[in-house]
């Protein structure tokens, strides 16, 4: 299989869109079994096209596309600069996104997308990245800790009638 990685663009909005609802909903479409309205009115939200064209254009934000065999098939995001929880430090960076559609996942294409991200943040010399990982989500916490992630605390997210218990990890770079 053939991997790539690209930086996206404004041009990326729509594959990025559709990408965003698929793998979310692949991830964590289980947790909204008895709340199907919750899962649509967050995805409606959150990965609208307008929404998603908006954030490309942000300077703060950059996206990463991950391609198979020419096939879009997860993206990423870092956003920067995106103070830490639980610290006074300001200047870090957050993973916001790293999304592999389910069919992928394994191929090495998440770890590609990391690799990228890390290589930009350190271009900007940022010191440490952190990221939110549901708690439950073990493959994701044994991948963010193999790639030197740590644990730093635990954060909270609601999205309609339920509230989902997080991680926060981070990353402090030697590149910075």
């Amino acid at each position: 299989m053939n991997l790539q990685i690209r930086k996206a663009g404004p041009n990326d909005a729509v594959v990025i869109a559709l990408l965003a609802r698929i793998t979310f909903a692949e991830t964590f479409g289980y947790l909204f079994h008895d709340h199907p309205d919750d899962l649509r009115g967050y995805l409606d939200r959150t990965f609208a096209l307008g929404k998603i064209e908006r954030s490309l254009g942000q300077p703060r934000n950059t996206y990463w596309l991950g391609f198979a065999d020419g096939l879009p098939v997860a993206y990423a995001k870092l956003k920067y600069p995106c103070a830490m929880p639980l610290s006074d430090q300001g200047d870090a960076a957050q993973l916001q996104k790293i999304y592999v559609l389910r069919e992928f996942i394994g191929q090495r294409i998440g770890k590609l997308l990391l690799q990228a991200a890390l290589a930009h943040a350190a271009s900007l010399r940022v010191p440490t990245i952190w990221l939110d990982v549901l708690k439950e989500n073990d493959r994701a916490i044994r991948f963010y800790k193999q790639q030197g992630f740590t644990v730093l605390g635990d954060d909270t997210y609601s999205i309609g009638a339920q509230t989902f218990a997080f991680y926060l990890m981070s990353l402090s770079s030697a590149l910075a």
